[in-house]
């Protein structure tokens, strides 16, 4: 199992321990981070929608929404959120790593639902549109960081906050992409609270603050849809994200991070 450590505690008495092969160079302390202001990024477009889903509905109608969702429950608990596309709007990948770079933001979060390899689905049909369907149960989150990001360390912080929050709610982490196959075969950098590294997605690599994704949850696998589609359970999910996001803003009001 691979995993580093990287303990986490809020003032006072601040020891986050990365190792060194892990650090990412760069990254610029200069300018005062806007701690109340986030981005967030809604994966895909409508041209480009993403994973299909077991109930014929395309991945970036799930992160829409739950984005909204989660976009008034930060302006609510007082935090500014940039959206780096509005529904129905088109814009690359390098786009929304501008728009994040167009700000000093405490973190950008990037939401998308998560699918599997074709060798794991069959195909189905559902309300007359052609669907997928996983052949055995393939559940869970997934969160990624880039070391290529200039802000690495600070990425794999609010990662770890994150999925400690989503392992309070009962969600465990999904670990296929991990598995040696064609597609996958990402790194395992927390397996407790599946960590991955993935070093050339352009959300994180290309982006100059602190930035993690989010794979929500499976959407190829019925009871993973399930979850993720219950309004109660996206509720769950948004505080988690809250929670984690406040943990993260009191974490960088302690001053700045001792790499040891």
């Amino acid at each position: 199992m691979k995993k580093w450590i990287l303990p986490v505690i809020l003032c006072g008495l601040l020891a986050l321990t990365v190792p060194p092969q892990f650090v990412a160079a760069g990254g610029s302390d200069d300018a005062p981070i806007e701690k109340s202001l986030v981005i967030i990024d809604p994966g895909h477009t409508d041209k480009l929608p993403g994973a299909l889903g077991v109930t014929g509905k395309y991945e970036v109608a799930y992160n829409d929404n739950l984005v909204s969702m989660i976009s008034d429950s930060l302006n609510r608990a007082g935090f500014v959120t940039i959206l780096t596309r509005k529904p129905g709007q088109e814009i690359t990948l390098e786009d929304r790593a501008h728009t994040a770079n167009s700000y000093n933001a405490l973190a950008m979060l990037s939401i998308h639902h998560d699918s599997a390899q074709l060798k794991y689905l069959e195909s189905i049909r559902r309300n007359g549109k052609n669907a997928y369907r996983t052949r055995k149960p393939i559940s869970g989150y997934s969160l990624f960081v880039s070391l290529k990001n200039q802000q690495f360390d600070r990425s794999f912080i609010f990662a770890r906050l994150l999925g400690e929050e989503l392992i309070q709610l009962g969600r465990k982490p999904t670990l296929h992409h991990a598995e040696p196959i064609p597609g996958e075969g990402r790194t395992l950098l927390d397996t407790d609270l599946g960590i991955y590294q993935y070093y050339d997605l352009v959300v994180l690599k290309q982006t100059a603050i602190p930035a993690v994704l989010l794979e929500v949850g499976v959407i190829v696998d019925p009871s993973d849809e399930a979850y993720v589609s219950r309004r109660d359970h996206q509720e769950s999910i948004v505080n988690a994200i809250l929670i984690s996001l406040i943990k993260f803003r009191n974490n960088q009001q302690c001053g700045n991070i001792t790499i040891k």
